[in-house]
């Protein structure tokens, strides 16, 4: 089995295992001794974490905490997580840090806590060319997929109560049911609804339609009660913003030229950066 396979695997068991492993009281000395930092990525969002022909997780997020890693003198290491696992695996001690397309908001905050964001999107939905869908208004009694534990399907809810929501492991399976005709409609932030498209046999096949559902920062997930540790992480980002380093990596991913090709005024993001 490769070792990104028994990671995965394992962490899928953690999960469901009582949490045993002891969280470090100070996860920045704790790093700094072990001189790893053990960063939850995701596999199934193209432009921020996929896995690639050489079997490597690369993207948006992997390049932020391979930077931050960087900056800290430390090494890193990647732990595949889901929109499901990531925050347990955080809780457990098995990750020191998620860097997974983590959008901070008020009901997570009650369980983790979060740096300054480093992305923002909102959420839309997507729908085949021909479906007649063209807001969330029209998806009463239509079935709708996400995955588990993203916020989407809570906002899908408040704006359509009568919308059928359906969760899958990840992105691309939502993505393959649509395809497939087995639901209506996918519902994520609309840079993972691009870059689902783009990676698709015939992306003009499939719009991206309505109003905003709601949408907030993308921003890393770390332990409750440890802010010397998220200093440290805020620190690293603001100046991987301030000297073009967070440009340099947009450029790549997802800025023009990329299959997401959007520019930067297009998502409208700009960094909480303190003196």
């Amino acid at each position: 089995m490769k070792r990104r396979s028994l990671i995965a695997a394992t962490g899928l068991f953690l999960v469901a295992a009582p949490a045993f492993a002891q969280a470090p009281a100070n996860t920045l000395d704790e790093v700094k001794k072990r001189g790893v930092v053990r960063v939850g990525v995701r596999q199934d969002v193209p432009g921020f974490g996929i896995v690639d022909e050489k079997g490597e997780t690369v993207g948006f997020d992997v390049d932020i905490a391979n930077e931050i890693g960087k900056r800290l003198g430390v090494k890193v290491e990647l732990v595949p997580v889901t929109a499901a696992t990531r925050i347990p695996l955080l809780q457990q001690g098995r990750i020191d840090m998620i860097a997974a397309t983590l959008t901070h908001y008020r009901e997570r905050d009650k369980v983790v806590d979060f740096t300054v964001g480093y992305f923002w999107t909102g959420q839309k939905l997507m729908v085949k060319k021909d479906s007649g869908i063209k807001s969330a208004a029209d998806l009463a009694g239509k079935r709708v997929g996400t995955t588990s534990g993203a916020l989407a399907l809570k906002n899908l809810a408040a704006a359509q109560p009568k919308a059928v929501g359906q969760t899958f492991e990840g992105y691309p399976e939502a993505f393959l049911a649509l395809q497939r005709g087995l639901i209506d409609a996918v519902v994520a932030d609309i840079i993972i609804l691009a870059g689902l498209r783009a990676n698709s046999p015939k992306p003009e096949d499939y719009l991206i339609v309505g109003e905003s559902l709601g949408g907030g920062d993308y921003a890393i997930g770390v332990r409750e009660n440890d802010s010397k540790w998220r200093d440290a992480l805020n620190f690293a980002l603001q100046d991987i913003w301030k000297d073009g380093t967070w440009d340099k990596i947009y450029g790549k991913w997802i800025g023009p030229g990329t299959k997401l090709n959007l520019k930067k005024d297009e998502i409208g993001f700009k960094m909480e950066v303190w003196d």
